[in-house]
């Protein structure tokens, strides 16, 4: 999976609102504001106050979407995973650098496609 974050357009409808769309090839997976990831399906209301109404949410089919948050020579990079196997492989080879430093995953509920 290539994950690529791109500016939403002047026509989007969430231009302004959000920084960037995170996809998978053509197909849109969640929106990155800041530093907090949300579901395309709210796109105004960040995942974890969505989760609030149990019973919405279990008729929606979601995935987890990981990312590993680190910097290289004290400057911030961030990689995204969709496999907790991968994950871990990537955190153990990044941990044994010794200029990798602040090594934090987050996980977060996107829509399964």
């Amino acid at each position: 999976m290539q994950l690529t974050y791109e500016k939403p357009g002047k026509d989007h409808p969430m231009f302004g609102r959000v920084d960037f769309i995170v996809a998978d090839g053509t197909t849109p997976l969640c929106y990155k504001v800041g530093e907090q990831y949300l579901p395309l399906e709210t796109g105004a209301q960040p995942a974890a106050q969505t989760t609030s109404d149990a019973s919405s949410s279990a008729s929606v089919a979601t995935r987890d979407l990981f990312v590993l948050s680190f910097k290289i020579n004290d400057e911030a990079e961030e990689m995204t995973f969709t496999s907790k196997k991968k994950l871990d492989k990537a955190r153990t080879a990044l941990s044994e650098r010794p200029f990798v430093s602040d090594l934090a995953v987050k996980t977060y509920q996107v829509l399964a496609e």
